[in-house]
């Protein structure tokens, strides 16, 4: 699942051939770095940043789902849907990416919950 603030015909997926560069981050401030050199280098191609994400409707349950992950070396997400919007608004906020390719871990229902959850907000 991929989500991109950037206003363009292009369209963004997680195959080889997309239009834009993926870079692959620590933190955040690993990721502002990393933008930040691949926009000197191709400003014309939009950045998009990985994050592992793991969610569930209440955090305690996202923790617990997380047992048996192995860990990994990425920006990752553990929490609520709420929460994890509120970490892609900060990334497009701070321009640290122009979007963000969400990679569920361990099965986490990513699309279905964040349909279920904010969705019905965005009508209210």
């Amino acid at each position: 699942m991929s989500f991109s603030s950037r206003k363009s015909s292009r369209r963004f997926s997680e195959e080889p051939a997309m239009d834009g560069i993926r870079i692959h981050a620590v933190d955040l401030q690993d990721a502002r770095r990393r933008a930040d050199k691949q926009r000197a280098d191709a400003p014309e191609l939009p950045v998009l940043l990985d994050i592992e994400v793991l969610i569930d409707r209440d955090i305690h349950a996202a923790f617990a789902a997380l047992d048996g992950v192995p860990s990994g070396h990425a920006l990752r997400y553990i929490g609520t849907p709420r929460g994890l919007a509120g970490l892609i608004a900060d990334v497009q906020r701070l321009g640290i990416a122009d979007g963000v390719v969400l990679k569920p871990l361990a099965g986490s229902p990513v699309t279905d919950l964040m349909l279920e959850e904010l969705a019905p907000g965005l009508c209210a």
